[in-house]
This record gives C-alpha cells, sequence and structure tokens, in this order.
C-alpha cells in the first residue's frame, strides 16, 4: 500500500508541533524505548510484551504496510506515538480494519490521540475499507473515551476474556465505527463550522 502525504506536521491542542510518518525498519531502537517508557499500568492490555527486544525487532524486519501500517509520532527526535491500520487482504473480513493506538503519557489528553486516529482513518479509506474496529479493556475508560470521540460506538463485550501482566482476567470492549459514514459526519461538521464563521 502506498503512504501518500507523509511526513507530515500536526499541532496540537496546547500548540505543540509532532510529526507523523510510517515506521521504517531504522525506527526499531526508539521505538522500543518508547515503549518502555511507557508505565506498566499503560502496557499491560496490549497484545504483546512491546518491552522486548525480539518483539519490536520481528515489528521491524517484517514490515508490511499492505498488512500492518504503522504511524509514528515523533517530538524532538523521539517517538511519542505509535498508530496501527491492521487489515487482511482477501477473505470475508478484508473490508475491516483494526486501529491500535499508543501515546507517550506526556501527550495525553493533548489531542495526539484523536490525530493519529483520524490519520489511520483517512488512510483506510484510501484502501477501501468502510468498517474499523478497536479492542480495548473495559477498565480503559480513557482510552474509550477517546474513540467514543472519534465516532466508534460498543458493539460488544466479552466477559473475562483478556488476562493483564499480573493474571488478573478483565473484559474486553470491542467499539467499532462505520468508515465513510463517520467520515462525511466530520465533513459536515467542518462544513457547518465554517458557514457559522461566515455568518
Amino acid at each position: 500500500m502506498p503512504v501518500k502525504g507523509f511526513p507530515k506536521q500536526v499541532t496540537l491542542r496546547d500548540r505543540t508541533v509532532v510529526t507523523l510518518r510510517p515506521m521504517v525498519r531504522e525506527d526499531r531502537g526508539e521505538l522500543l524505548a518508547f515503549f518502555r517508557r511507557l508505565p506498566p499500568e499503560d502496557r499491560q492490555f496490549l497484545k504483546d510484551d512491546v518491552t522486548r527486544a525480539d518483539i519490536i525487532e520481528a515489528w521491524a524486519r517484517d514490515l508490511n504496510y499492505d498488512r500492518v501500517l504503522p504511524i509514528l509520532a515523533e517530538h524532538e527526535g523521539r517517538i511519542v506515538g505509535d498508530a496501527t491500520l491492521h487489515r487482511q487482504a482477501y477473505g470475508w473480513m478484508r473490508h475491516v480494519g483494526e486501529i491500535r493506538v499508543v501515546t507517550d503519557a506526556y501527550f495525553r489528553r493533548r489531542g495526539l490521540a484523536s490525530a493519529m486516529g483520524r490519520e489511520i482513518f483517512y488512510l483506510a479509506l484510501q484502501v477501501g475499507l468502510d468498517k474499523m474496529v478497536a479492542e480495548m479493556a473495559a477498565d480503559q475508560v480513557a482510552a474509550i473515551k477517546v474513540f467514543q470521540k472519534l465516532g466508534f460506538q460498543q458493539e460488544a463485550r466479552l466477559v473475562n476474556h483478556i488476562v493483564d501482566l499480573q493474571g488478573r482476567k478483565h473484559d474486553l470492549v470491542i467499539l467499532t465505527t462505520d468508515i465513510p459514514a463517520l467520515m462525511q459526519k466530520m465533513q459536515e461538521t467542518f462544513l457547518r463550522a465554517a458557514g457559522s464563521v461566515d455568518d
């Protein structure tokens, strides 16, 4: 999948500017450092042990943008966010993408997760996806709110479906959104805002 329009800069709510770009193999060291900076509570529900160098090395070695497209956020030479679009090229779920977003704790509530989520939506549209799925623990209330602001709605809750780093079981929440309808809604909101300025 070609990745057009990157790198690009986005301005967060507090005027901080970050650069978004696709991950390349040379990012493995800095990406590992980013994940190791995350507090344990932020890592306990991730699907892989991202503090292991061999895991990140495998990601870098097996980069395939058609299967998993990682978009990184950089600020002052450091990776501060990682958003990925996961998709299947064939089969009955080829129209569905999965989104995962992780951000540095310092950049929470500044709009970084939302900005990265929107970029994933645009990329999903480019490859013809029309539905997006996000999975997270029911305890991740703040993360769920971020995705709800992006237009996701809860579609399922699986009881005791995941286990954290301490071996405790948690419910898994599955959120979904219809991408074309969401993008149309975002465009209408933008046009209404522009019209109110003209008035």
